[in-house]
């Protein structure tokens, strides 16, 4: 991932890692929000144009995403909030969707 300078992570991310992924103290997570955001190679821009979605995976010991925003004042991406990783949950959908598709069933739809 390219190198992001003076990259600010807001309370509430520090707190939503802290609920979502891991509990410990604000600086620790803190940390643990930078370093991964630092070794991660999944980085999308999203379709707005001012967002960075950047995924941390395995070894990292923490799965998350994290959403960064350019703040045009601070003049530098700024972490907005954490959420779980969970990178294998596309599969498991797929996999019950193929399950239930075998079986006969078909995946209820709401009208």
């Amino acid at each position: 991932m390219p190198e992001i300078p003076n990259l600010f992570v807001t309370p509430h991310a520090v707190e939503q890692f802290q609920e979502r992924i891991a509990p410990m103290n604000c600086s620790r997570a803190r940390h643990f929000i930078l370093k991964g955001i630092h070794q991660a190679t999944d980085v999308k821009l999203l379709p707005d144009g001012e967002t960075l979605r950047i995924r941390t995976r395995r070894p990292f010991p923490f799965e998350f995403r994290a959403f960064c925003v350019f703040d045009a004042e601070r003049g530098h991406f700024v972490v907005t909030t954490i959420v779980r990783g969970e990178s294998n949950a596309a599969r498991q959908r797929k996999r019950r969707a193929a399950a239930r598709a075998a079986n006969g069933q078909q995946a209820e739809r709401p009208e």
